[in-house]
Formats: C-alpha cells, sequence, structure tokens
C-alpha cells in the first residue's frame, strides 16, 4: 500500500493505492475499522486498487469488469452524516461527470464529449457506460465505490456495445490520477451544494425524452407485477428520486428506486 501524490481536500484525509483487492468496498471497510498501525482514515480518505477479483455493481448479478493497472477503481470513505443528505448517489454521481467533464475539456476543449448522469449511478458518453457508483452506508460512515473507465479500451464481447472508456472517446490516454484529484474536489463542493439538484436535472442522462423504467422493489408499481414503464423522464425530486411520467399519464410520479433505459 503506497500513497497517491494528490491533493485531497477533505481535512486530513488519506489517499492510497494498493496493488490488488477482492474490492475497493471492502477495503475501504476495513481501513476504516482500522488502519495498520493503529492510523486514522478519516472522512473523504480513498483507497484505489490497480485490479480488482470481485468488483460488484448496484445489483449482486452484476460484477465489474476492468483491465489491470488501466480504470480509476476506488472507494470514498465519508462520515456517517454524508448518509443523510438528500439524494447523496446523485450528488456523487454528479462530482464524477464534472470531474471527467473538466479533464476532457482542458484536453480536448469545446469538442470534448459531454458525461451524463444515468439516473441513479451511471456515467455515461452518448448511450455508453463509462462508470458506475455503488454508495453503501456502514456503522463506521458511507462508502462510495466508484468504477471509471479510463485507458480500457477493450470490452467483453457482451459489453462491447456498451461500454466506453475516456481514452476511447478522447482518443488519447487519460491520467487517472488527475482525474481522482478532480473528483475529490468536486465531491467535496457537492456534498455542501443546496443547488445539487439542479445540477444533476442538468447532467440528467434523457431528460425530457421517452424512456422506459422498471420501478424497484420499494415501489407499488413493482409490487403490484406491472414490470415495465414507458413515459417520460422528467427529472429528480429533492430526495434524488427519478421523477417519471407514464404514457397516458397526467400525474408524474417519484420513484425512489428502479433502473432506467432508453427508448422503448
Amino acid at each position: 500500500m503506497e500513497a497517491i501524490p494528490i491533493r485531497n481536500p477533505f481535512p486530513g484525509a488519506v489517499s492510497l493505492l494498493i496493488a490488488s483487492t477482492s474490492s475497493t468496498q471492502s477495503e475501504a471497510r476495513r481501513l476504516a475499522a482500522r488502519l495498520p498501525g493503529g492510523s486514522p482514515f478519516p472522512p473523504g480518505s480513498v483507497v484505489a486498487a490497480e485490479e480488482q477479483s470481485a468488483g460488484r455493481g448496484r445489483f449482486p448479478e452484476r460484477k465489474w469488469v476492468s483491465e489491470s493497472g488501466k480504470n480509476l477503481l476506488c472507494t470514498v470513505f465519508l462520515d456517517p452524516s454524508a448518509a443523510s443528505l438528500p439524494g447523496l448517489p446523485i450528488r456523487i454521481g454528479s462530482a464524477l461527470c464534472a470531474a471527467a467533464d473538466l479533464y476532457a475539456k482542458g484536453l480536448s476543449g469545446l469538442s470534448a464529449p459531454r458525461s451524463c448522469l444515468k439516473w441513479p449511478n451511471d456515467l455515461m458518453i452518448g448511450d455508453r457506460k463509462a462508470a458506475g457508483i455503488l454508495c453503501e452506508a456502514g456503522s463506521s460512515g458511507v462508502f462510495a465505490g466508484v468504477g471509471l473507465n479510463c485507458n480500457q479500451v477493450s470490452f467483453p464481447s457482451d459489453l462491447e456495445l456498451g461500454a466506453t472508456s475516456l481514452a476511447r472517446e478522447l482518443g488519447r490516454e487519460v491520467s487517472r490520477w488527475a482525474l481522482l484529484e478532480l473528483f475529490l474536489a468536486e465531491l467535496a463542493a457537492a456534498l455542501g451544494d443546496e443547488n445539487w439538484r439542479r445540477s444533476a436535472e442538468g447532467r440528467l442522462w434523457k431528460r425530457g425524452e421517452t424512456a422506459t423504467f422498471f420501478p424497484g422493489r420499494e415501489s407499488s408499481d413493482q409490487r403490484s407485477g406491472r414490470g415495465a414503464l414507458q413515459g417520460k423522464l422528467v427529472g429528480i425530486d429533492g430526495e434524488g428520486s427519478l421523477l417519471f411520467r407514464k404514457k397516458g399519464a397526467i400525474v408524474t410520479r417519484a420513484y425512489p428506486a428502479g433502473e432506467l433505459r432508453a427508448g422503448h
């Protein structure tokens, strides 16, 4: 384990790199409990890995596949109070989008492709996924896991059509640590941003367009077995829930969980 030479805006926080781990989420939980030698792991601290053997997504059956040393695989540890912030996963996703865009603009200027936030936790470039976020709360705090495709340019056949990376989009290799530094700065700002909802809606993938939505188990639509909903993605509410209006409906409903897909 070694220190990553970046600026971390969180007071007292550390930024660490490990060669290999099962997942940075598990590693961050261990470090939050106690670093070797009794050193603290303050809020805002981050642990990154060159490779992970059991990276996972929001759903148990989904794995995060990444080439060793190519991408940004990390978990940021946040204070327990962050769990009470409205729309926390949305704030984290918006911060990652902002960081990616700042970096891309620095390389390619106005020609850089703009990233979008696919509710609730994916970074999209066009209709391809470039990053995913896994936000989990524990007794010691909140663990925000990030997998951002940086320099990987080829993907397994089942992911090839739906995945991309910053290097693929920009046509050049990118710096993972410069992106991490930008992300931490944007995240620190987003946690205290009273206008987070406006910022997030400005980046919301497919906002105002026709989409397909699969409500989560928390939704009455899911419990009643209605399955996929067709309609328009309106925005997000003050708690971070998706605002979606079913085709033919007058009322827009808020959904706290589910999965969004483009088109019909």
